[in-house]
């Protein structure tokens, strides 16, 4: 299960210290959100190892943001150019990075092997650098995969979960509030929008509000506006209006292990992707897989079905 990554460790010294300067702990990931959800109760393992320095995200801060109050001290953003030298080979890292990376003692790295971050971590002296590719080759729950890194730490079911920050916005959020996110970030994994349409009517008729959750992805989508939509909202925004519903039903997404980690009773749609490896975890979070991977052969009354449960008064 843990053939996938690698430790580099160093007994000398690693970037000298400042008096009063805290050690520096860095974590990468500049992958999809989903992805970024899926390593969150790892990186909180890694905190925990690491408390007494200060955390940093190398990667999207929106999705730092996300993160559960503690986790993080601060984000910096990948795509900036001023880190560029640390994905080059062979590239000169100049004095401001230097100084910004002065008491960096460890890093934990979801990266390939064939990234040279790890490379140059080390050779600016990190003692202590932690690397795991962000995909499994083998069939493991993806929370799982990157839980192998620290196969001696124990955790509970709980802390088993990915956990997300929840603040309520300014969103409406009726009661008994059905989220349906018809969209992923690829169009194979999709249950057809029709049948997304045909739900939402039979769940205005028996007297649930329904919002549809869009972003960029689902721009071509025709839309009436009955039921509303959240569209192209922040994500904070959008996880505390999740956290609020009653349930949610999506596709293989990001969007979907959002909903899953902001507690919201959750239904995920799998197609050509498996549920064994991408599943959402979350305390109710369930996938249901269409017959032979042909999501149109994924009815309105297969999931409602699913549902019941959560449809329950």
């Amino acid at each position: 299960m843990c053939e996938n990554f690698s430790i580099v460790t160093r007994n000398q010294p690693s970037v000298l210290r400042s008096p009063g300067i805290m050690g520096l702990s860095l974590v990468y990931h500049a992958g999809a959100l989903g992805d970024f959800v899926t390593t969150l109760p790892a990186i909180s393992v890694w905190r925990r190892l690491h408390l007494k320095d200060t955390m940093v995200l190398l990667g999207k801060g929106k999705y730092g943001a996300l993160a559960p109050q503690g986790l993080f001290d601060d984000f910096w953003e990948a795509s900036s150019f001023s880190y560029a030298p640390l994905f080059g080979n062979d590239r000169e890292v100049g004095s401001a990075l230097r100084k910004r990376l002065r008491g960096l003692q460890s890093a934990l790295l979801f990266s390939s092997s064939a990234s040279p971050l790890s490379q140059n971590l080390s050779r600016l002296g990190v003692p202590e650098i932690l690397r795991q590719d962000p995909f499994p080759t083998a069939k493991v729950p993806i929370v799982d995969y990157h839980l192998s890194l620290f196969p001696d730490y124990s955790l509970t079911r709980e802390e088993r979960i990915p956990q997300i920050r929840c603040e309520r916005g300014a969103l409406e959020v009726p009661a008994d509030t059905v989220a349906l996110h018809p969209g992923s970030g690829d169009p194979r994994k999709n249950w057809p929008f029709e049948k997304f349409q045909d739900m939402a009517q039979r769940l205005m008729t028996m007297g649930f509000a329904v919002r549809w959750v869009l972003g960029p992805a689902e721009d071509a989508l025709a839309l009436s506006d009955a039921p509303p939509a959240w569209k192209n909202i922040s994500l904070s925004e959008l996880a505390g209006a999740l956290a609020a519903c009653c349930l949610f039903v999506g596709n293989d997404s990001g969007i979907t292990h959002l909903a899953a980690a902001a507690g919201c009773p959750t239904v995920a749609l799998f197609g050509a992707s498996d549920p064994d490896v991408w599943a959402p975890r979350g305390r109710t979070a369930y996938s249901l897989r269409a017959p032979r991977g042909v999501m149109d052969e994924l009815s309105v009354e297969m999931i409602l079905s699913e549902c019941r449960d959560f449809l329950r008064r």
